[in-house]
């Protein structure tokens, strides 16, 4: 005698399970100062390569996830005559800390590293030059002064070196100064997909509130910048009780599939 469970059984307990996994995506509404007249993204007519379109972030115990919507995706490396040490263009590091504090009023035009929110935390990336991803260390930022919010971070100015050869946003927020930032006990992981750049990283210990967050993320030449107010989502841990339902969901749609 087959077991008859019904189909509604089946799907709520595969939607227990992933129905929470889904986040909200928050555009890009920052532009940044010093765009040289250019808006949100600078870049000559018709070129995307630089466009942020948003971030969404979610949380699983104490890790944080945040993934930033860009086209800049894959393109690290390219511009080596205008980066320092020819490198060219690499992804920079994420910023962070609790609430939000910009300069100016939306799309804050005025705001940059000196005058902007202070960063309490930057997750710090290994190779930011990898086109596959690698790992990463948060470090503590110290505090700022009246003159310079942000005091050990590197700029974009110190990625770019065009002379007047080019245009990027000056005085963007774009790496850790590892000599002067602290490193914490926090590590993770970044990955670099189709549009789209990931780090998820340890927040343990840490004074940084998930659920109220300031974000900032840019490349080295700060073409575009997205900075924010950001909360995470709740995704439920693989505790026992998400397991069992995730086995009773595949048991379900099991007898199900035997039933047809």
């Amino acid at each position: 005698m087959k077991t008859k469970l019904p189909l509604w059984v089946a799907v709520l307990g595969l939607a227990a399970v992933f129905s929470s996994a889904s986040a909200t995506v928050l555009n890009d509404t920052y532009y940044g100062a010093d765009g040289h007249g250019r808006g949100d993204v600078i870049t000559d007519p018709g070129v995307t390569t630089y466009d942020i379109d948003g971030m969404e972030a979610s949380r699983s115990g104490n890790q944080l996830t945040v993934t930033i919507h860009t086209n800049f995706a894959g393109h690290a490396g390219i511009e080596s005559p205008w980066t320092r040490n020819s490198t060219g263009i690499g992804y920079g590091d994420l910023f962070l800390s609790t609430g939000w504090t910009p300069n100016g009023a939306s799309p804050y035009n005025t705001d940059d590293a000196a005058n902007g929110n202070h960063w309490t935390y930057a997750f710090s990336l290994a190779d930011p030059l990898d086109n596959s991803g690698g790992s990463g260390t948060v470090y503590a930022l110290g505090a700022g002064t009246a003159s310079n919010h942000n005091p050990d971070v590197l700029l974009s100015d110190y990625f770019i070196s065009c002379d007047s050869g080019c245009l990027f946003r000056n005085g963007q927020e774009v790496a850790v100064d590892k000599d002067l930032a602290t490193a914490t006990g926090n590590t993770g992981t970044w990955t670099v997909g189709a549009g789209f750049v990931t780090f998820s990283f340890d927040i343990t210990g840490l004074n940084l509130d998930p659920n109220n967050f300031g974000f900032h993320w840019t490349m080295y030449c700060g073409n575009d910048v997205i900075e924010g107010l950001g909360q995470a989502t709740a995704v439920p841990e693989p505790a026992p009780v998400g397991l069992f339902l995730l086995g009773l969901g595949l048991i379900g749609l099991g007898v199900v599939r035997q039933r047809n």
